[in-house]
C-alpha cells in the first residue's frame, strides 16, 4: 500500500508522477524547476500533486516511495563551477590530467582546438612518494610522513574535497586505503574519493578523470541530497529515497553521496528508461528515444530491448569511466533561442531562456524568441491550454519579439519566420538522430521513433517524416516519461576488474574466482539497499581485444560455470563480433582479456502505466478547430483539436490533429493517423498508399 512519487528535474520544468498501483491512480504533473534551490520546487510540486490525488493521508501513514532524477551534476560540470579540491597521485604522475591523451580531439586538422581546462589546477595536484606495479606488487612503500605534508598544504587551501588515484591503484588499492586514513586525521570532514572505489580497471587518465569529476561534484551533491532528504522527511517521506544513476538503474541516496560521478545524465537517462519500459509494453523491440524539453534534447538508441550502453562515455568533454546509457544531447529545447549571426544566417539554439525568464510568451520578462515562441505562432501550441491551463501564453508578446529580432531584420513575414525558426531547430534533432542511428551503421526506418517531454511530440511526426520512419510512439504522460521511467527502473550496481592477459592461456578456475569475487561484492552492495536476495539478477561479461589494440568489445557471459571449453569459444565470439563492428577480422591474431565485469539487479518493477478496457468504437468528440501551420508552402489550413482527457483506449483519428495533453502537445500532420492503446499511449503510423 504504498505512494510512488518520481521526480525529474530539468533545467525548466521539474516533472513529478505520482502512482498508486492499489487505488489505480497515476497523476502527473509539472511545476517550475527553482533553478536557486532545487529542493523549492520538487517540495511545493509533492505538496501539490499529493492534494489534488487525493492522497496527503499517505505521508502521515509513511506510505511514500521517494524516486528522483536530476542533471544538477551534469549542470556543476558545464557551468564550470569554482569548487576547489585537491588531487593526491604517485609520485612524478601529478600532471596526467593535463597531458590527457595528449592527441587534438575530436577534430585533429582543428588548428584552433584547445584541451579542456582541468579540472584540478596544478597548485592542488600533488604527488605522493610510493609505486605498486601492474600486478599489485609493492614496488616502494607509501611514504606516510610525505602524505600528511601534501595532506595539509591542500588543507591550507581550503579544498572542499579530495580525489586519490595512484598509479595502479587498480590492481591494489592498499595505498589509497591508507591515504583516505591519513586524509581522516588530517583534514577531519573533506569528503575523500578513491578511485579503486569508483572506477577500479586500468588506463590512468580516464581513471583520474572520473575520480577528479566524482571529487568534484561531491560536496554539492552531499549538500543537496541532504537538504532534499531532510526536507522530505520533515514533510512525511520517511522511506529511503532513490536517485537515478547513468546506468539506466537506481541507487539509495547514502550510496550517491559517495559515487555522485554515477548520477551522471541522472534525468535523460529516466527517459531512455522509461521510453523502453514504453516500447516494451507496445512490443516494440528496436526503438530510438526522443525526449524534448526546455532546455535540450536527448537521443538514443534501443535495440532488442536494451538501450545502447558505454563503459568509457564523457561529461562535458571530460572521460568518465563508469558505465552509462549512452545518448547524443543537443541545445534544442522549447525554450532554445532563436538569433541572428554577424552575417545575418538565422540560427536556433544552443542558448536556453530556461525556466527564467524563459520563452517571450511566458510573459516573464524574455526579450529573445524561442522555439516554444514559434510553434505557439505557427498554431501549434494552444496558449490558454499550456500546462493544463497553468500558465497563459502571449501570442502578441511572442510575435513582436519574432517580427524585431528574425523577421524583420530577414524580411519576412512573422509567420514564415516562426516556420524558420522550426525548420531549423528540427534539422538539428534530424542529426542527432542520424548520430545514434547511420553514423553506427543501422538503418533507422525500421525503428520506432518514442517521442516525449514536454516539447517532444509537437516535432517527433515531423522527425519520423524527415527520416523516413513509419511509426511514433507518444506515452500517454508524455511530458512526464522521465518521472515514470524513475517508477520502471530497477537498483543496480556494476563491478569492474581489470585482467589483461592471453585468452587462450587464461585460468579458466582463476576467472571464475575472480568473477565470484565481483558477484558477491555487487549483490552485497543490493542488500545493503534492502533488495532481498531472492530478487537479486546477475550479468556477467568480459571486455576482449587482439592484442595490441587500444579498445575492447565487452562480450556477455552466459549464466552458466566458466570453464576452459567456455573461454575457447569466446575467441570465435569475438573475431565475430570485431567483424560485425569494424568489418573484418583477424582470425590468427592473438585475443586477449581487459576486463571482467558484473553487473547485479533487482527485479524490474510493473509498468507504471495502469490498463484501460479497449473501446475501438469510441467517437472522440472535438474540442475546436485552430489554424496550423505546417510547412512552407500550405499557408495554414484548420486542424480538430482534441484533448487527451476525452481519449479513451482503442480510439482512433486520422491527422491532421492536434491532440492537447496536460503536459504536452502532439501535432498529427495529414498522411498519418493514431490509435490508443491499453495504456492510452499513441500509436502513430504513416497512412498506406
Amino acid at each position: 500500500m504504498t505512494v510512488q512519487i518520481g521526480v525529474d528535474t530539468g533545467g525548466t520544468h521539474t516533472d513529478i508522477v505520482l502512482l498508486d498501483r492499489a487505488a489505480g491512480i497515476f497523476h502527473t504533473l509539472k511545476v517550475p524547476t527553482t533553478p536557486a534551490d532545487l529542493s523549492d520546487g520538487i517540495l511545493s510540486g509533492i505538496s501539490r500533486i499529493l492534494r489534488e490525488a487525493g492522497r496527503q493521508d499517505a505521508a502521515a501513514a509513511n506510505e511514500i516511495a521517494f524516486h528522483y532524477g536530476t542533471t544538477l551534476v551534469t549542470n556543476i560540470i558545464v557551468e564550470e563551477q569554482d569548487l576547489r579540491i585537491g588531487l593526491l597521485t604517485s609520485g612524478g604522475f601529478r600532471d596526467v590530467l593535463a597531458i590527457g591523451r595528449a592527441v587534438r580531439k575530436p577534430n585533429i586538422y582543428d588548428i584552433h582546438w584547445r584541451p579542456l581546462r582541468p579540472l584540478v589546477p596544478r597548485a592542488l595536484r600533488r604527488g605522493v612518494p610510493e609505486r605498486i606495479d601492474h600486478k599489485g606488487r609493492i614496488v616502494e612503500p607509501l611514504d606516510e610522513a610525505a602524505a600528511r605534508t601534501e595532506l595539509r598544504a591542500l588543507r591550507a587551501e581550503g579544498v572542499q574535497a579530495v580525489a586519490v588515484c595512484l598509479l595502479n591503484a587498480y590492481a591494489n588499492p592498499v595505498h589509497e586505503q591508507r591515504l583516505a586514513q591519513i586524509a581522516a586525521e588530517e583534514m577531519p570532514g573533506v569528503p575523500v574519493t578513491l578511485s579503486s572505489e569508483v572506477a577500479r580497471e586500468f588506463r590512468e587518465y580516464e581513471r583520474s578523470s572520473t575520480t577528479a569529476l566524482n571529487a568534484f561534484v561531491l560536496a554539492p551533491m552531499i549538500a543537496h541530497l541532504n537538504g532534499l532528504a531532510g526536507r522530505l522527511g520533515a514533510e512525511g517521506v520517511h522511506r529511503t529515497p532513490f536517485i537515478m544513476r547513468g546506468n539506466g538503474g537506481i541507487m539509495n541516496f547514502d550510496l550517491a553521496k559517495t559515487l555522485p560521478a554515477a548520477v551522471t545524465h541522472s534525468g535523460p537517462v529516466a527517459g531512455i528508461v522509461g521510453g523502453n519500459a514504453l516500447a516494451r509494453a507496445a512490443g516494440v523491440s528496436d526503438a530510438i528515444t526522443f525526449d524534448m524539453g526546455g532546455t535540450s534534447s536527448d537521443v538514443a538508441l534501443i535495440s532488442q530491448n536494451v538501450p545502447f550502453s558505454t563503459t568509457r562515455g564523457t561529461l562535458a568533454g571530460y572521460p568518465v569511466l563508469l558505465p552509462m546509457l549512452d545518448l547524443v544531447t543537443i541545445g534544442a529545447g522549447g525554450g532554445s533561442i532563436a538569433w541572428l549571426d554577424a552575417g545575418g544566417g538565422l540560427k536556433v539554439g544552443p542558448r536556453s531562456a530556461g525556466s527564467v525568464p524563459g520563452p517571450v510568451c511566458y510573459g516573464q520578462g524574455g526579450e529573445n524568441p524561442t522555439v516554444t515562441d514559434a510553434n505557439l505562432l505557427c498554431g501549434r501550441l494552444n496558449g490558454d491550454y499550456f500546462l493544463n491551463g497553468d500558465r497563459v501564453l502571449s501570442r502578441d508578446l511572442a510575435a513582436k519579439a519574432m517580427k524585431e529580432k528574425i523577421a524583420d531584420p530577414l524580411g519576412l513575414s512573422v509567420e514564415e519566420a516562426a516556420l524558420g525558426v522550426l525548420a531549423i531547430a528540427e534539422a538539428h534533432m534530424v542529426n542527432a538522430i542520424k548520430l545514434v542511428s547511420v553514423q553506427r551503421g543501422i538503418d533507422p526506418r525500421g525503428h520506432t521513433l518514442i517521442g516525449f517531454g514536454g516539447a517532444g511530440p509537437l516535432h517527433a511526426v515531423s522527425l519520423a517524416e524527415a527520416m523516413g520512419m513509419r511509426r511514433v510512439l507518444i506515452p500517454a504522460a508524455p511530458g512526464n516519461v522521465s518521472a515514470s521511467g524513475l517508477l520502471a527502473a530497477e537498483v543496480r550496481h556494476d563491478m569492474v576488474r581489470t585482467r589483461v592477459e592471453p585468452l587462450q592461456s587464461a585460468d579458466a578456475a582463476a576467472v571464475a574466482g575472480a568473477f565470484d569475487t565481483l558477484v558477491h561484492e555487487a549483490a552485497t552492495v543490493l542488500r545493503g539497499q534492502d533488495v532481498p536476495a531472492a530478487d537479486i539478477s546477475v550479468l556477467r561479461a568480459i571486455d576482449l581485444r587482439y592484442r595490441g589494440q587500444a579498445y575492447e568489445l565487452t562480450l556477455p557471459l552466459p549464466a552458466s560455470g566458466i570453464d576452459s571449453a567456455l573461454l575457447d569459444g569466446m575467441a570465435e565470439k569475438f573475431h565475430a563480433e570485431h567483424e560485425r563492428v569494424y568489418g573484418y577480422r583477424l582470425d590468427h591474431h592473438a585475443v586477449e582479456t581487459v576486463n571482467l565485469r558484473v553487473t547485479a539487479t533487482s527485479t524490474p518493477p510493473a509498468l507504471p502505466w495502469p490498463e484501460h478496457a479497449l473501446d475501438a468504437s469510441a467517437c472522440l468528440p472535438v474540442s475546436g478547430h485552430r489554424r496550423v501551420l505546417y510547412g512552407a508552402a500550405d499557408g495554414g489550413a484548420d486542424w480538430p483539436v482534441y484533448r487527451f482527457t476525452d481519449i479513451v483506449a482503442g480510439a482512433r483519428v486520422a491527422g491532421p490533429a492536434i491532440v492537447e495533453y496536460p503536459g504536452s502537445t502532439c501535432v498529427i500532420p495529414p498522411g498519418w493517423n493514431a490509435t490508443w492503446d491499453a495504456w492510452r499511449h499513441a500509436h502513430v503510423e504513416r497512412a498506406e498508399g
